[in-house]
């Protein structure tokens, strides 16, 4: 007997590709979904903390969702809502990384950043970002950062102004896969491999 492969095939090994880079540390251009940081003894998770305004907030709660957008060039962007986790109501978020250089094949560092929250009654809060003492404003490395036990999660962190805060990005990613990827291994359905005659 002798067996076509379909389509589906090809996509699922091109999805699975995809899925073990990210898993073993390899950060490239694409849409990744933000998650809040697990931050273990050190105090609740959180996605972004703005002191200058008392607030923290979720990436991910309360029915929020906020991603971050890399196309491979110089800027990067990250979008969406939040939810303040003081008040449970949900403000947007636009915020552009510029200066971004690629650290190899395991993510890149930004030296700078700037945008906007905006709560539910349009008030806007501007936020820049603040450089290290290396001069890096924003790390989004696939390096698990403050994650026990593992090394390869991806995690962006990123320091904003005023100086001496603890103003701060910290968030895990996950790679959503591209629309046409979902559309290629749905495309066979169940039919993975058929028979030819």
């Amino acid at each position: 007997m002798k067996f076509q492969i379909n389509a589906s095939i090809a996509a699922l090994v091109l999805l699975f590709t995809m899925q073990s880079s990210f898993a073993a540390g390899i950060i490239g251009p694409g849409v990744y979904q933000l998650h809040d940081h697990g931050f273990g003894t050190l105090g609740p998770d959180y996605g972004l903390r703005v002191d200058a305004i008392a607030a923290i907030f979720s990436v991910d709660l309360g029915g929020a969702s906020t991603t971050l957008t890399w196309d491979g060039g110089a800027t990067a962007t990250i979008a969406g809502t939040l939810h303040n986790n003081a008040t449970t109501d949900i403000w947007t978020v636009s915020f552009v990384l510029s200066g971004v250089v690629p650290v190899g094949t395991t993510g890149f560092t930004a030296t700078a950043g700037t945008g906007t929250l905006t709560d539910p009654l349009l008030n806007v809060t501007v936020m820049t970002g603040e450089q290290n003492g290396s001069g890096i404003a924003f790390d989004f490395l696939a390096d698990g950062h403050r994650l026990p036990g593992d090394s390869s999660t991806a995690v962006g962190r990123g320091w904003l102004l005023p100086p001496n805060s603890t103003d701060d990005w910290l968030v895990r990613a996950e790679l959503i896969p591209e629309p046409g990827t979902l559309a290629l291994l749905t495309a066979g359905g169940l039919m993975i491999v058929r028979r030819r005659h």
